[in-house]
């Protein structure tokens, strides 16, 4: 998984690829790990690219998290005013 730019002002886009079909779900969460938002949450497979709009989100770190196939992978992500 990878996103730029890091750190966002108003959009992010977010990249990631899935060997197979699966359900993959695609959070936002705070740094209590409170979700801030849901970015996906479906089934799919192969190269994705996902924006995320940041624009209304307060000056801090976030943490995206990507779940699929029983794994989740975790990305920082500062959005700055």
């Amino acid at each position: 998984m990878g996103t730029y730019p890091n750190p966002v002002q108003s959009q992010a886009t977010v990249r990631y690829t899935l060997t197979e079909q699966q359900e993959v779900t695609l959070r936002l969460c705070d740094m209590l790990g409170r979700q801030v938002r849901t970015v996906l949450n479906e089934e799919q497979a192969g190269r994705h690219e996902r924006t995320l709009d940041a624009g209304s989100l307060p000056s801090g770190v976030y943490f995206l998290q990507l779940r699929s196939n029983g794994q989740t992978r975790t990305q920082k992500l500062t959005v700055v005013r």
